[in-house]
């Protein structure tokens, strides 16, 4: 008899059931039979719904710190073609002015980046053997700061500046 009376159908006449316990016409405390089957598992569903939720938030969480992360990336790359952009423009501005002036600084006010630029005179040789006059090597720097952490790029140019009378 460990049949479960919800799927006899029309095998179950004469006999009734109450919350999982199935009874017959002569039902009597000896003849109840009690059938786990049949019971609803809402404690599987409660586990499966916890852990799905706990598998969801995990990816959820996973996906935020990689945003998080390629956000921080996208930063640093604005910066770094801010300050390329900056040196280039200032390598532009001074590279016309005379020797005297080439040497000077800049302090950009929207990002907080510094141009310095320094001269320094170069002496090439020519596979002829005769030197080159009137090189300069122009160095310009920009110091700047992200995220508390100080930040220096240097770029070297060599210049031709004739002698001036």
């Amino acid at each position: 008899m460990k049949t479960c009376a919800k799927n006899q159908g029309p095998k179950t006449k004469g006999r009734r059931q109450a919350s999982g316990f199935l009874f017959t016409a002569s039902a009597s405390p000896s003849s109840v039979i009690h059938h786990a089957s049949c019971r609803p598992r809402s404690g599987y569903i409660l586990f499966e719904l916890v852990l799905a939720i706990t598998l969801f938030s995990i990816a959820v969480l996973g996906l935020a710190k990689a945003l998080n992360q390629s956000l921080d990336t996208a930063n640093l790359l604005k910066r770094d073609q801010i300050v390329r952009v900056g040196m280039r423009n200032f390598f532009e501005e001074i590279r016309r002015k005379p020797l005297k002036e080439m040497s000077t600084s800049y302090m950009d006010p929207t990002y907080g980046i510094t141009y310095t630029s320094t001269t320094e005179p170069v002496s090439l040789r020519t596979t002829s053997g005769s030197t080159l006059s009137d090189l300069y090597n122009l160095t310009i720097k920009a110091t700047s700061e992200f995220n508390g952490m100080p930040e220096e790029a240097t770029l070297s140019v060599y210049v031709y500046k004739p002698a001036q009378p």
